[in-house]
């Protein structure tokens, strides 16, 4: 009993400190337990869904009762003196974006395919987020912006009502009720910090950070900026003491920091306005202490609807990635995408990054950064929303109460200090990053050191390359018999394999095969028991090799179309994939662009593979890069090794190359002086599949058998995340 007693003396006995604690344990148990972590994702749950519960009802009913019983005078200069605070805070997080960009060093970039680039987020309808047609869908989708306008509406128009207080009673029981609920959420709040922190920094990978390292550092020297320039002012315009501010702010942010939802840390920020600012009135005035708590009720549900601080600052994402791709924005441009991208952030930070790559002309694939930086970016965001939200209740708080003083020599420092420590942090951030990532660009070394996922277990013959058929090279390939027995019975399968395919079919720095067909190759040689040959060659003479029974199969990245069907047999598609093109660094915005500014000349594209081009499919490229009236016209110009492409004599004479995203990403990350460009999303799909010499239905069937199982045993898509992803 006396060890109970001093443990829990030592223990916190308030919540906030409750909340720091289990962050710190749950940092401690992703160290210790790693991935293990995941079996406390049960308790995180139940947290966050008994909080999503009362969260909502709790601060409808806060903002209507607050807004209903505010006088009208109280109400002007509530809304008055809180529209020049959303102002100031939302200009706070602007100039960040405006001048952190400025310290970025040059930084060469290209990024391993990702399936989420040919489904880009939806353009943000500002309409549909604050006024759908239904409230009770919002409530069901969880659209707190729309919430917050339907009950603020009927707040202001609860005061115009002559008997309000039949109403504002029984509000007041509901808030109390709620204010219960939550209170008993509260008391579980420490253990779902603990299970959500220990699961989310066990999930954080040290290579993610180390990627995109430029934007950490920016983003954290904002963060550090913009709380210094909050703590500075709210000390020089209140009377608050740095302890009161951290009695505030440690609870809500525990929960913030460790879940990435602020929503469900807007209770508790609440309360502990309401409290601080109680022993800051004292019980001598009881008017102003009704007046502080219902201003609060509804500037903290109003401030998180509207544009916050954490999302404004999250726009630095945009010139962050226009100097990933080395075309950094000037000042009139990032002040042009503020303008546009302050209002659509509301909608979500991707479908705001999707419409400023449009606008800018910026490669639209970059918005799987956001999905490989979200783990921090959004805590980041959120934990700069919450200060936004203290710095405005405080502020338009103390000014209708009279607490309100202005130290001017105190804001002075306060902006010296600021303008003295961005330089000072932003200076030594451009000169840590320049050393940091000069000769960072790794991902081509990543590309060419990937190794097989088949262990090789039959021999592999590799005959010396074809680039063009003659007589010599015909005799010296022996004319066979391609059927199934035949192949077991001489136990070598003879394959053409494509020159130069990436990511299907290539050969590394040592000259060995490598690349998801190869694998594939692996895994059929092992199922039959023979060995491999393997003869490099461009796809046109494979073509004539297996017609001639020279080769049994082929492979490399070949896809599937009626013209190709009609000269030779084809397996099942093993591997779905979309046409995209990639486009030299200085022409992304030439092709982007064709639908609002047409070229004057043909679309100059180098295709590898002309039997996919018949007249539908032209046609169908023709208008999705055009607008639909007006289709782009484009002249295709064969070429054999896509090697071609991407020298500067290729640079010159081609806008761009047709092929898939899926291996279009391989060879950008190869030659990142390119981009692949997604521009048909998922309109344009086909099937890689292999070719088949002779007429042998038993080796057709035995193939498609093959294929169709390994699918269903996973093999193909391990395959995908490995070759295609990188396995990111």
């Amino acid at each position: 009993m006396l060890f109970r007693h001093r443990l829990r003396k030592l223990l916190p006995q308030q919540l906030g400190g409750q909340c720091l604690l289990a962050l710190v344990l749950g940092a401690i148990a992703a160290l210790v337990l790693g991935d293990r972590s995941q079996w406390l994702m049960p308790l995180g749950d139940i947290f966050l869904r008994a909080s999503q519960v009362v969260v909502m009802p709790y601060l409808i009913c806060e903002l209507i009762g607050a807004l209903g019983a505010l006088r009208t005078q109280s109400l002007q200069v509530f809304l008055r003196s809180g529209a020049l605070v959303i102002l100031l805070t939302l200009l706070m997080g602007a100039a960040m974006v405006l001048v952190l960009p400025v310290f970025l060093p040059p930084l060469l970039y290209s990024a391993f395919f990702s399936p989420e680039v040919l489904t880009p987020a939806p353009d943000p309808d500002l309409i549909a987020t604050y006024l759908p047609y239904n409230i009770f869908s919002a409530l069901a989708e969880d659209n707190f912006p729309a919430v917050v306008v339907f009950s603020a509406v009927m707040g202001i128009a609860l005061q115009g009502m002559p008997e309000r207080q039949v109403l504002l009673h029984p509000l007041e029981q509901l808030r109390t009720l709620f204010g219960y609920l939550n209170k008993w959420v509260a008391r579980i709040t420490p253990l779902g910090i603990f299970a959500l922190s220990a699961n989310t920094l066990s999930s954080l990978r040290p290579d993610d950070l180390i990627r995109m390292q430029g934007l950490l550092v920016i983003c954290l020297v904002g963060f550090l900026v913009l709380t210094l320039l909050i703590i500075g002012l709210l000390r020089s315009l209140t009377p608050l003491t740095l302890q009161e501010l951290w009695l505030i702010i440690r609870g809500p942010l525990a929960i913030t920091a460790s879940s990435a939802n602020l929503l469900i840390a807007l209770p508790m920020l609440n309360e502990n306005l309401k409290q601080v600012l109680r022993t800051r009135l004292g019980d001598g005035d009881p008017e102003r202490l009704q007046v502080a708590g219902e201003e609060v009720s509804a500037l903290v549900p109003i401030g998180f609807a509207l544009p916050t601080l954490g999302k404004v600052m999250t726009l630095i994402f945009i010139p962050f990635v226009a100097w990933y791709v080395d075309r950094p924005m000037d000042t009139g441009a990032i002040l042009r995408m503020l303008a546009t991208g302050i209002p659509t952030v509301v909608g979500g930070l991707k479908a705001a990054v999707r419409l400023e790559l449009q606008r800018l002309g910026l490669p639209e694939n970059l918005l799987q950064l956001v999905y490989l930086n979200g783990e921090w970016l959004y805590r980041m965001e959120k934990v700069l929303a919450l200060e936004g939200l203290v710095f405005l209740a405080l502020l338009v708080v103390c000014q209708s109460t009279g607490l309100l003083r202005l130290r001017g020599g105190a804001v002075l420092l306060t902006g010296l200090l600021t303008v003295a420590t961005t330089l000072g942090l932003g200076f030594a951030t451009r000169g840590l990053l320049a050393r940091t990532l000069e000769g960072s660009y790794r991902n081509d070394q990543v590309l060419l050191a990937l190794q097989p996922t088949v262990p090789t277990r039959q021999p592999v013959r590799t005959l010396p390359p074809i680039r063009s058929l003659d007589p010599a090279t015909l005799a010296r390939l022996p004319i066979q018999p391609v059927t199934l027995a035949a192949i077991q019975q001489r136990g070598v399968l003879r394959v053409g394999v494509r020159s130069m395919g990436l990511p299907w079919a290539y050969r590394d720095r040592s000259g060995r095969w490598r690349g998801y067909d190869i694998d594939l190759l692996q895994a059929l040689a092992q199922s039959l028991q023979v060995h491999l040959d393997l003869q490099e060659a461009p796809l046109p003479v494979l073509e004539q090799l297996l017609r001639r029974q020279q080769l049994d199969l082929a492979v490399g990245g070949i896809q599937t179309s009626p013209a190709r069907a009609a000269r030779l047999r084809l397996s099942e598609g093993y591997q779905t994939v979309h046409l995209a093109l990639v486009v030299p660094d200085d022409k992304v915005e030439l092709v982007q662009d064709l639908d609002r500014a047409p070229l004057s000349r043909p679309l100059v594209v180098a295709v590898t593979d002309p039997l996919l081009l018949n007249a539908q499919m032209q046609d169908q490229i023709d208008r999705l890069l055009g607008a639909p009236d007006r289709p782009t016209p484009i002249r295709y110009e064969p070429i054999t090794d896509r090697r071609d492409f991407f020298t500067a004599a290729g640079g010159r004479r081609f806008d761009a190359l047709l092929t898939t995203a899926e291996g279009g990403a391989a060879w950008a990350v190869l030659y990142p002086g390119t981009t692949m460009l997604p521009v048909f999303g998922t309109a344009l799909q086909t099937e890689l599949v292999v070719l088949l010499a002779g007429q042998d239905r038993p080796l057709e069937d035995y193939l498609n058998y093959w294929i169709t199982n390994q699918k269903a045993q996973g093999f193909f898509a391990r395959l995908d995340r490995h070759w295609i992803r990188a396995n990111q």
